[in-house]
């Protein structure tokens, strides 16, 4: 389920962020990680943020800005799952 993401949700999103940047983002250097993600409640502010729910629980998000996608994260251990569903439906 898609929804409209609140204030509240914000620490989960950090977790969302924190687990994709660091499966994927393997040439952001120690410092540069740790100064987006003292970033991302301010780059919260600037965009609309929705959240992706798997049975109950916040799996992904994304940030749309003037109508363009900004950001967009999904947890680690999701991709893997996705990957796999998508693989599966291919054969």
């Amino acid at each position: 389920m898609i929804r409209k993401i609140k204030v509240t949700d914000y620490p989960r999103l950090m977790e969302i962020w924190e687990s994709a940047v660091l499966s994927t983002h393997d040439f952001l250097k120690e410092e540069d990680f740790i100064y987006y993600k003292g970033q991302l409640p301010v780059y919260f502010q600037y965009v609309n943020l929705f959240g992706f729910e798997q049975e109950g629980i916040l799996i992904g998000f994304m940030g749309i800005a003037e109508g363009n996608l900004e950001m967009l994260f999904i947890t680690n251990k999701q991709t893997g799952i996705l990957k796999m569903k998508r693989k599966s439906k291919q054969v």
